[in-house]
């Protein structure tokens, strides 16, 4: 296992994240730095996403302190990330925590029980939070609706929509290493009475589409590199009149993003920001 740490502003831990997590980070223990600045402490299983990330932080924010080191694999460094590990809550009164960090009693609806072993999908990132938000309020396009998410992780994002009434969820993620998480979190988080959820690894063309499976929503909660070039792909899985929600998305990248989903057919209906992020649902035109 190797280690990247680096030391940031405090206001730029959102970048860092998505820079980490987009290099395949298993984790990230933060510290108090002098001058109220932050260390992160990322961990990889890979020495070469450790180094390309150490790259893009210095690119992206300048980070020039960044340090890669070898640890020893028998120690168990996602302890110490799960030590400082508390309930986010994610939409009025949808809260998520491990099974073991139970969150506050009053004023809960729903409470999704995921395990830390992945931390982009733990509801405490503001993208993930953008997306729920969302699914819930498009939750007119995702009642008995059939709802595909792009980029599961932990499924988060498919128990919030089955808490929203879908039909069915699909998550599909191209990451093996998640595939004994996603079996835990299904565990804890059965889908209510008439609806289901299930989870495939690989990638979108191992999903078996066909003219009367169609999605009726789709989510991705993933950097804009990762989801632009699927739009097109997306396209032969949706109905048309069907909800894109779209997530992982900087601020100052919105407007590529509106007019680039314009032109395979969606177009903006809502839209919502968190610091640096930005979320948006669409609609797929029916002509």
């Amino acid at each position: 296992m190797y280690c990247l740490t680096c030391t940031i502003a405090e206001d730029q831990r959102e970048i860092a994240d998505a820079v980490g997590y987009g290099y395949d980070a298993g984790g990230c223990v933060e510290e108090d730095a002098a001058g109220g600045r932050i260390k992160l402490i990322f961990y990889f299983a890979d020495k070469d996403n450790a180094g390309n990330a150490a790259v893009s932080l210095n690119e992206m924010l300048a980070v020039d302190d960044a340090i890669i080191e070898f640890v020893d694999d028998k120690q168990d460094w996602n302890a110490k990330w799960r030590e400082s590990m508390e309930p986010a809550q994610i939409a009025a009164g949808v809260w998520v925590s491990p099974t073991w960090l139970e969150p506050p009693a009053e004023g809960r609806k729903a409470w999704i029980k995921i395990e830390p072993k992945m931390a982009f999908g733990t509801g405490h990132h503001e993208t993930t939070k953008l997306a729920a938000k969302m699914l819930i309020s498009q939750k007119d396009g995702i009642v008995n609706k059939r709802v595909l998410d792009i980029g599961t992780g932990s499924g988060i994002l498919c128990f919030v929509a089955d808490y929203a009434g879908a039909g069915s969820s699909l998550g599909v993620e191209i990451d093996e290493d998640c595939r004994e998480n996603l079996e835990e979190n299904l565990r804890d988080n059965p889908p209510r009475q008439g609806g289901s959820i299930e989870f495939l690894i690989g990638t979108l063309d191992s999903v078996n589409i066909s003219t009367n499976k169609k999605f009726d929503a789709v989510i991705m909660n993933m950097l804009s590199t990762e989801s632009m070039p699927l739009l097109g792909q997306i396209c032969t899985m949706v109905k048309k009149g069907s909800l894109l929600i779209w997530s992982g998305i900087l601020v100052d990248e919105k407007d590529e993003v509106i007019n680039t989903a314009e032109k395979f057919g969606f177009f903006i209906d809502d839209q919502q920001t968190e610091n640096e992020w930005w979320c948006g649902a669409f609609l797929r035109r029916h002509t």
